[in-house]
């Protein structure tokens, strides 16, 4: 354990079993804001004991792990009794990593060379129910896909907007601030568009907004949208 939580801090378990990326995520950890780290794990069995022990809110969780890997962990830390969220992130990655990632139940998926900032924004992101997944794995993935597909043509022009800033890795707050809406009333529109497209959660949704060309993939590090 490294230390108690402050109140109002987002509690990261870190899983990860090399040193090296230990002792990055946790410099990355220790100059964000609000949040901090209060477990390290180096494998997934290592973790499930450990997420019984600290009250975690967030795990960032390694994709190639022995004993136990990532999808796996992910998968048991994201379900009762844990309910954590879930940050995947790993060195090299597919989009089948990414797909079984999400399947899992995670709440983003990001790699080893994404910024600092990006990773801590991912942490946020998924602390407050939003999703982010590293630019540089969609444009890896979009890079094998020959076409990309429409929106639904029975799709509102709202709801197309609302997929594309979610794209883009916004906070429901500021798609409200761009759409004119409550942080409530965006939270109703994501969950029926959830169910109307069968996502399991906005990092899919995200996922369709690259896979339906709606998301200009140079400005996919930011979240500046024109």
């Amino acid at each position: 354990m490294i230390g108690e939580p402050d109140q109002g801090t987002i509690r990261v378990l870190l899983v990860e079993d090399e040193a090296l990326a230990q002792r990055a995520i946790a410099a990355y950890l220790a100059v964000a804001d609000g949040i901090q780290l209060v477990g390290v794990a180096n494998d997934g069995l290592e973790a499930i004991q450990l997420a019984t022990e600290v009250a975690a809110d967030v795990a960032i969780v390694d994709i190639h792990m022995p004993r136990l890997n990532g999808i796996e962990t992910t998968r048991r830390l994201t379900r009762s009794p844990f309910n954590l969220k879930v940050l995947c992130f790993t060195a090299l990655a597919s989009d089948e990593l990414l797909i079984d990632a999400l399947s899992a139940g995670a709440s983003g998926f990001l790699l080893k060379s994404d910024s600092p900032e990006l990773i801590q924004h991912g942490v946020r992101s998924a602390h407050s129910g939003d999703a982010l997944i590293s630019p540089q794995l969609v444009c890896q993935v979009l890079a094998r896909v020959q076409t990309r597909t429409q929106p639904p043509a029975d799709l509102s022009a709202t709801e197309v907007d609302l997929v594309r800033l979610i794209g883009y890795g916004l906070t429901n707050a500021q798609i409200g601030t761009r759409l004119g809406y409550s942080i409530s009333t965006v939270k109703t529109y994501v969950s029926r568009l959830l169910t109307r497209l069968d996502r399991r959660n906005r990092a899919e949704i995200a996922t369709l907004a690259y896979e339906w060309g709606l998301v200009d993939e140079r400005k996919g590090q930011s979240t500046k949208v024109d």
